[in-house]
Order: C-alpha cells, then structure tokens, then sequence
C-alpha cells in the first residue's frame, strides 16, 4: 500500500513538473524525489556507500541544470541519473557496468522484479486488494469504452449518445506522460540487475597475484628489470633534456611570436597524446607480472616513479602554454577541451604510480579512470562555458572575437548586448549582437516556475529592480 502511494504520488509530481515544460528547476525536484522514493521503498540503499555517492552526484548535476542550463550540464545530469540507477542494486560495480544497469533497471526494473521474485512470502494484506481493485478498475473501463464504441457503429441510436460525450477536457499526453512517471519510479525502486556482468565485475580482482616461487622464472624477470631499468633511466634523461628547453622557452616571452606559440601549443598537445600513451603503455607492459614482486626491482619502481612525476610536469608546462595563448588570443571551447584533456593525462599518470605501488591489473586502471571521468565530467557542466568565454575574452582579450563569440549560442545574448553598448566605437556586427539578444530574452521569457532557471530569475529580478528605480 505504502509502495503504490509513494509511486502514484511520484508519478503525479513527475507529470506536474515535465508535462509541457523545458529543463530547469524541475529537473532538481525531481532527483530530490526520486532519491528519496528509493530510500522510503528501499531503506537498505541507506548502507550502501556507492549508492550514496551516485545519489549525491545526480543530484548535484541537477543543480547544475538549474544554474547552468547547458548541453553539457543535462548530458551530465542524464548520465549521473542512469549511473545513479545502475547504484541501487549494484553495489561496488564501476562506472560502466553502474551505466549498463541503470538502463536496465530504469527501463525493465519492474519487469525483471515479477520474472525473478523475491524468496520471501509475499504479504498478502491490504496492498494486494488495492492493486486488485485498482488493476479490475482499469481493465474494466478498457473493455467498456472498446466495446461502447463497436456498439456504437452497429447501432445509430447508441452511435449519437456516444458522439453527444464530449472528451475534450481529457488530457491523453498528460495520462501518458504520468503513466510514464508511474513506470520510471516503479522500476527505480524494484530490485534489478544483470546478473551476469554485474556478478563477473564484482567478484573481479584488481590486484595481481603472485606466482608461487617455484614456478618464477627469475632470469627472465631479471633480465626485464635490467631492459626497464636503462630504458627508463635513458628516458629519464631525454626527457629531462625536453623540460630544460621548454622551461627556456616559456620563460622567453612566447606571446611575442603568436604564430609560434600556437604551432608549439597544438603540436604539443599533439605530440603529449602520443607520448602519454607510449609512457602508460611501457610502464603497464614493463610492470604486467611477475617484475612486480622481484626484490631487486627498487631502482626500476624509482625510476618509473620519476618518469611519471617528469611526465606530469610535462603536462603542467603545456596547461600553462596553453594559458598563455588563451590569456593573449581568448578562450576557444579547443582550448578548454586541452585543459580537460591534460587533466585526464595527470589522472592517467597518478592511477599508473597507485597501479605500480599497489601491485594492481588494468582493471584497476580502467575502473580508477572511467571513475575520475566521471566526475570531472559532473564537475565541468558546473560551468556556463559559453558565458564564461564570453566574459573572459570581453574583459581580457585586447580584440575579442565577436563572431566566434556569436557562433557558441545565444546564452551569452546580455553579455555581448552590454559590452557592444559600453564600446559605441568599436567596429562589430551590431544587428547579429542584438538579434542574439532577443532571441536570449525570448528563451528567458518562456520559463515558467518549472523550467526556471538561475540565469532567468536574476534576469527577471533585475528588470525588475530597474523598473522600481526608474
């Protein structure tokens, strides 16, 4: 009883915030509800440490739909629901197999709960009639309304009564829309899983077994300790070469010579994909077995661990490369993509040190990555990336580029209508700077306390605010 309540009111809310709405607020009040539908249906979620945290990440990613409003913040925030989903009856599964669970319990939860029933007696009180009751109802009111309309054409009389009923103030997309509601939490708090995959990925180690002494070919270990050991320790110096000219390069005024710096920035980021690939892929082959329980193996680990801290200031010295170049020419959503790309190397980089220290496989690896992923994923649609180039390049950039600025969308609309205002002498496609502007005042315009969002309030508050003041 309690269950059907909680999933009908659900549905209701659900239909009340999405029927004929765009994305906003309602996106936040939704993930409160539905996290707490599953906590009330299913209190044991509560223990669950991988639950908890998926819950609090979905729900932060909502925020971010109600703050920022991008693309990028509802990919995230649908990606966040389904890994969400994937959580409550998965426990300690990675990222991907959470993913591939969350579809699955999202879409076929309920389904999977009636084929596999649970061993317990099912309690056959009160609740049991009231899906009877409720499940006879509908049936009965199908089967009326088919069978009065057959009866309806065979029979000219009965055919003008049925014609006489007026339907209209019957909303079928709003009924559709709610069943739709009923259908997704019901799944969401049924226990359901892929078996399977979700048993094979949890029972699965993450940390290399030993072989038994017998059985170690410690001349062939050695002989591939000696091989890592001057290949790293040659690498080492190579690379230490590299830092050394480009620590003199970027302390030489790169900005002087635009051309050079961009040709430096791309083809280095360029030639780091390949280089941090090679480096990962030497050490996870040098270190695969058995050389990570060889006891004279400390210069090679000492080594490795150079690399990797020398690799990473590779990585550093590109990020501020590439913060040159954005401080002097602008931020291009290519030149955000190489900070993120340069922060998944470091992570790449330090889940290689733990692998190492640890004695743990690639599933560790895989697991550890897709994770961070993940996260950082959640943490960039924190950003409104398009206002924020916009007022980067406007109060940092010496000549902004106000077409590339007009290009990535209109939510920057306010932003660029203000500072073609401020700048009455400045050259700019002023007609596109106002059409952008409409069109932005338009969108905000639309909102309604579903789809609110942050951007519309403060907009709407500030109208408001200039209009008491006039």
């Amino acid at each position: 009883m309690k269950k059907f309540i909680i999933r009908c009111l659900g549905a209701l809310l659900f239909s009340l915030l999405f029927y004929g709405q765009n994305l906003g607020v309602n996106m936040l009040l939704f993930s409160i509800i539905v996290v707490l539908a599953v906590i009330i249906i299913r209190p044991e979620t509560k223990s669950n440490k991988s639950f908890l945290l998926s819950a609090t990440l979905y729900i932060t990613s909502s925020i971010f739909v109600f703050t920022v409003n991008s693309f990028l913040a509802i990919s995230s925030c649908i990606l966040a629901f389904i890994v969400f989903a994937g959580s409550i009856s998965g426990l300690k599964n990675a990222v991907y197999i959470q993913w591939l669970n969350g579809l699955y319990q999202s879409t076929l939860g309920f389904l999977h709960q009636k084929i596999n029933p649970s061993k317990k007696v099912p309690n056959l009180e009160s609740s049991y009639n009231y899906k009877f009751i409720f499940l006879t109802t509908t049936i009965v009111i199908t089967l009326v309304v088919i069978f009065t309309s057959l009866y309806g054409k065979a029979n000219p009389i009965l055919g003008e009564w049925v014609n006489a009923i007026n339907l209209d103030f019957i909303n079928f997309n709003w009924i559709l829309i709610t069943w739709m509601g009923y259908y997704l939490i019901t799944n969401l708090t049924s226990k359901a899983e892929l078996d399977i995959i979700t048993t094979i990925d949890r029972d699965a180690s993450t940390f290399l077994i030993p072989k038994a002494i017998s059985k170690l070919n410690v001349g062939k270990v050695h002989q591939e300790n000696i091989l890592g050991t001057v290949l790293l320790g040659a690498l080492n110096t190579l690379i230490i070469i590299f830092i050394t000219t480009d620590v003199w390069y970027v302390l030489n005024d790169p900005l002087a010579n635009a051309v050079t710096l961009s040709t430096t920035v791309h083809d280095g980021v360029s030639a780091l994909i390949s280089s941090i690939v090679i480096a990962i892929t030497t050490i996870l082959i040098l270190f695969r077995g058995d050389l990570n329980f060889y006891k004279k193996n400390k210069n090679l680990k000492h080594l490795t661990y150079l690399w990797i801290a020398l690799n990473i200031l590779i990585i550093l010295l590109t990020a501020y490369k590439n913060y040159l170049y954005s401080s002097g020419f602008g931020l291009t959503y290519k030149r955000i993509g190489v900070f993120i790309y340069l922060a998944l190397c470091i992570s790449g980089m330090i889940t290689t040190s733990f692998k190492i220290f640890n004695k743990q496989n690639l599933l560790f690896m895989l697991k550890a990555n897709t994770r961070v992923a993940f996260i950082l994923l959640i943490l960039i649609s924190s950003f409104s990336w398009d206002r924020t180039i916009t007022t980067y390049n406007l109060s940092k950039v010496e000549s902004p580029d106000i077409n590339y600025l007009l290009s990535i969308g209109n939510s920057n609309g306010d932003l660029l209508y203000a500072f073609a205002k401020a700048h009455p002498e400045k050259i700019m496609n002023r007609s596109s700077i106002k059409n952008n502007y409409k069109q932005w005042q338009t969108s905000l315009s639309k909102e309604t306390w579903q789809s609110a969002t942050l951007v519309g309030i403060l907009n709407t508050n500030s109208r408001l605010y200039k209009n008491q003041t006039k």
